[in-house]
């Protein structure tokens, strides 16, 4: 599978693409759009987050990161955060162990 060829950009609503899962991991693509938003919202499950294209602004408890092409970050489980996209097209996976 080619995530960049899958996932669907649109103005409407984040992209979501189900990359592959099993009992122990699922890992899926998020696409956003210039500007487009995840609001405040947080993880129960160890998270890892890998950019595949684009900039992404990402708030976490008052501080703020600008992710690019091939950063990794590791998300803090329950913590609130907020993901922005800073391109046309920001496309990044999510990893979750379970």
């Amino acid at each position: 599978m080619n995530i960049l060829k899958n996932i669907k950009l649109s103005e409407e609503r984040p992209g979501v693409l189900q990359v592959y899962k099993t009992d122990k991991l699922n890992l899926f693509a998020i696409a956003l759009c210039k500007d487009q938003m995840l609001k405040k919202h947080h993880t129960n499950v160890p998270t890892m987050l890998t950019m595949l294209k684009g900039k992404i602004e990402f708030e976490i408890q008052g501080k703020t990161f600008v992710f690019g092409e091939f950063d990794i970050y590791e998300i803090p489980v329950t913590i609130e955060h907020e993901v922005r996209g800073l391109e046309a097209e920001n496309i990044f996976t999510l990893t979750q162990e379970r």
